[in-house]
Formats: C-alpha cells, structure tokens, sequence
C-alpha cells in the first residue's frame, strides 16, 4: 500500500475530542452509504491538520452497523471539520441512510499515548 499525502497534523490542545461514532445504517444503503463515508474520512485526514484520527471499523455482528474512532487536536478543529465542504457533502447525502448514530465522547486514559494519523491507498 502506498502512503497518501497530508496536510501536517497539529498537536493536540487541551480541549481535544476523542470521540466515538457509532452509527447503525439501514441495510438498503450499505454500500453507497460505505463509500461515502470512506471518502470523507480520507478527504479529512489528508485536508484537515486539526483532524488527527478516522478509524472507520465494522462489526462483525452487523454489517450495517460500524464505529469510527475521530481524534481532533481541538474544539476548533472539529467546528472547522463539521463546516468543511466535504463534511457538508457527506452528512447532507447520508441523512436517509442512518438509522441510528451515537457521538460518545470520551476522556484518554493515557493521553500522551501516541497514534499514527498516516493512511494509505488500497
């Protein structure tokens, strides 16, 4: 897999978000809703210097139901994030798709742990 090109990631603030998404998806829309989200995780992590982490991950349980862990370096980041172009794209086309999402925000136990925002092509 070859590396994709980024903007250079900010540090981290004291108000950072280290958010989980979940979001369940009516089944008729899994595949484009997929691509979809795909697209705006991947725009954000090579656009956006406040947007530290997108880990999309599927459950094995329920195919129409997945997690994204979003790391933003700050309050900031994520109200410019929210307002991007892409971002806008992605929730305005998604909107019928979700049946269910849940933002639970939470505190990093060891937040001087490191995590890699490097991502790759296919």
């Amino acid at each position: 897999m070859a590396k994709t090109s980024q903007v250079k990631k900010q540090p981290f603030e004291s108000d950072r978000i280290v958010r989980l998404s979940y979001i369940e998806i009516h089944p008729e829309y899994h595949d484009q809703y997929m691509a979809m989200a795909l697209e705006v995780g991947a725009t954000s992590m090579r656009t956006e210097p406040g947007v530290i982490c997108m880990y999309p991950m599927g459950l094995k349980r329920d195919k129409n139901a997945l997690y994204i862990l979003e790391i933003y370096a700050s309050q900031d980041a994520y109200k410019k994030h929210i307002a991007s172009e892409h971002f806008q794209k992605y929730k305005q086309g998604t909107l019928r798709m979700v049946k269910h999402l849940d933002l639970i925000d939470t505190d990093p136990l060891n937040p001087l742990m490191s995590i890699s925002s490097e991502i790759a092509d296919k």
